[in-house]
């Protein structure tokens, strides 16, 4: 008896339970509004504040706080919400003149987030028609065409798209990170590289431009085309994904080539100021109005040259955060471009983790405590010595966050992961509130010769769900479950759920499309089929049966619901407010046109 309470429990524990599968489809609601207003979310705003403040006094602390400075940022697709900032009481070396209190409005080195305005001014010309993302990297960069016979490497195959997306199969350095170099030795514990077991080298072998990290000189195009077609591939081309900075430095190479200005001059004249970053440059700006750590070294002033596509941008958090509204809106690219741009290229060894153009993109389940379903976080992260930085984009909730840090990294990861444990579910709850607010009740004909009705909920994490459904008379809700289910999975539990599709009909018709769920899916091989994004799948003379479009009123608050397949709208039914969800939203939706948001 006592093995077997054991191996219930050790079943009831394991995360990995081969036989059951629960299926959460993910994004089941539009991105929440009015985040900026919303008093709930001020209080967790508030809340984090203290924390973090408390956790730079703490004396079991996560970071070293006297020689760590941050400024980070929270915003919505329109406005900042939300920014956190610290000055470390111990301060790096200040030449040009004197520390000033770190806000969001100083200066940070974001490392590799550089990548991201690299990919964006490429593709931004590809947008204006000047080179297409298939191009072979050879037909910008001449000097790799001549190189084609002399190296190992199979340039024509390597196109702008494979160089954005870590796909290239190139070395992920030249120079950098050379065990030659004094300095790395010094970092990875050691004096003289043959002190570990590496041989002497011929001095020939070492590069003649030497690195920022060593205060040599940077090098240039020439010389870093000259050695790097030297190297031998990683992988070939679009084989495997693998980090690649030199593959950033290519693509400024290109965009160079492209355009006849120099890359800091492109991305000013493309990007920068058509956003308004005035806070953003490649030149290091005086050491006032940034921030330098008190480490023995940091990459405050180092000449990134050449490096500068891959690594170069110095910015501020409300720059940043400008920037990524930026994305959020489509401002640079359409909505299309934007969608796809944010979309994963390649696989990675973790499930969790894929690439993109240049972004790192996760997918976690361990955020909302009620719910399995998988959440998709589109980042990208850099790191120069004594410089930690990091921007997510949560599409789902149509947020952002900006992390900048200057001393002990583990600042970064310590407040990332407070800021989405608490920002999260509680945009979560702002999403499912409103939906519930403006879609959820009861809709019927106005023709009582037919009777059909429909009745739709917010069930939680799994969205709007349709809880009745009756087309002339008929449970059309039954019928339609029927087809969907597969017939060695007829009589399990199941749902038919409406999901937002981003597009509209008219002004006032907000599209929604219904798509069969099951509740619990037994694993019974390797490869499960169950496509839970699958949609469209019944047409009725040529209209789909899993359209519905609502139809708001200039607030966003459905009166009807059309059903295109069934040649029928649906009016919803006037209830009285007998609830504190209904009688907020009435509330709420009266006031609004006052000025007055989500007061309940």
């Amino acid at each position: 008896m006592a093995f077997l309470i054991l191996l219930y429990v050790v079943w009831a524990l394991c995360p990995f339970r081969a036989f059951s599968r629960h299926l959460e489809p993910t994004e089941p609601f539009p991105p929440p509004q009015s985040l900026g207003s919303d008093r709930r979310l001020r209080t967790v705003f508030d809340e984090l504040s203290r924390k973090i403040n408390l956790e730079t006094k703490s004396s079991d602390r996560s970071w070293i706080t006297n020689i760590t400075s941050y400024s980070v940022a929270v915003s919505s697709a329109s406005e900042t919400l939300w920014t956190s900032s610290y000055t470390a009481s111990i301060l790096g070396n200040y030449t040009d003149s004197l520390p000033t209190p770190v806000s969001d409005e100083t200066y940070f080195r974001i490392a590799s987030i550089s990548k991201v305005f690299t990919v964006l001014a490429v593709l931004l010309q590809q947008d204006a028609g000047k080179w297409s993302l298939k191009d072979p990297i050879t037909k910008h960069v001449p000097e790799l065409k001549a190189a084609i016979n002399s190296s190992r490497i199979d340039w024509e195959s390597i196109t702008l798209e494979t160089l954005a997306s870590q796909l290239s199969g190139l070395t992920r350095e030249y120079i950098q990170g050379d065990l030659t170099d004094p300095l790395e030795d010094r970092e990875n514990g050691f004096k003289d590289p043959v002190d570990v077991g590496l041989p002497p080298v011929d001095v020939a072998d070492i590069p003649d431009c030497g690195t920022w990290r060593s205060g040599g000189t940077p090098c240039t195009r020439k010389e870093v085309i000259h050695g790097f077609i030297k190297q031998p591939p990683v992988f070939s081309p679009n084989y495997q994904a693998t980090y690649c900075n030199m593959a950033f430095v290519l693509l400024g190479f290109a965009l160079e080539s492209l355009t006849g200005l120099s890359y800091e001059d492109l991305v000013k004249k493309t990007i920068f100021d058509p956003l308004g970053m005035e806070r953003a440059t490649l030149k290091k700006p005086l050491d006032s109005e940034g921030v330098i750590p008190n480490l023995t070294n940091n990459d405050w002033d180092a000449d990134l040259g050449t490096y500068g596509p891959t690594g170069g941008i110095y910015t501020t958090a409300s720059d940043l955060a400008l920037f990524a509204r930026s994305v959020l809106t489509h401002k640079l690219l359409d909505e299309p471009t934007t969608n796809a741009w944010l979309k994963p290229h390649s696989s990675s060894p973790s499930w969790e983790f894929a690439y993109g153009m240049p972004w790192e993109i996760f997918r976690t389940s361990d955020i909302l405590s009620d719910s399995d379903r998988i959440q998709t976080i589109v980042t990208k992260a850099g790191d120069l010595t004594g410089y930690a930085s990091q921007l997510l984009l949560i599409p789902e909730y149509d947020v952002a966050l900006v992390l900048l840090v200057a001393g002990d990294r583990n600042a970064r990861n310590w407040i990332r992961e407070e800021i989405l444990k608490a920002v999260v579910p509680n945009l979560e709850e702002m999403s499912r509130r409103e939906t519930g607010d403006r879609l959820t009740g009861t809709y019927t004909s106005s023709n009582d010769r037919i009777n059909s009705s429909l009745s739709v909920e917010v069930q939680g994490s799994s969205g709007l769900v349709v809880t009745s459904w009756i087309s002339n008379s008929t449970d059309f809700l039954t019928k339609y479950i029927d087809w969907s289910t597969p017939k060695e999975r007829s009589g399990e539990s199941s749902k038919v759920q409406l999901i937002p599709t981003g597009t509209r009909r008219e002004k006032h018709g907000e599209v929604w499309r219904a798509r069969y769920v099951p509740r619990d899916v037994p694993s019974k091989g390797i490869i499960s089929m169950n496509l839970v994004n699958d949609v469209d799948l019944f047409n009725y003379a040529s209209r789909s049966v899993e359209e519905f479009v609502f139809r708001t009123d200039s607030l966003g608050y459905a009166d009807a619901v059309e059903l295109p397949a069934f040649r029928v709208t649906l009016t919803k039914r006037q209830e009285h407010a007998d609830s504190h969800g209904s009688l907020g939203a009435w509330v709420n939706r009266a006031m609004k046109p006052l000025g007055f948001k989500n007061l309940l």
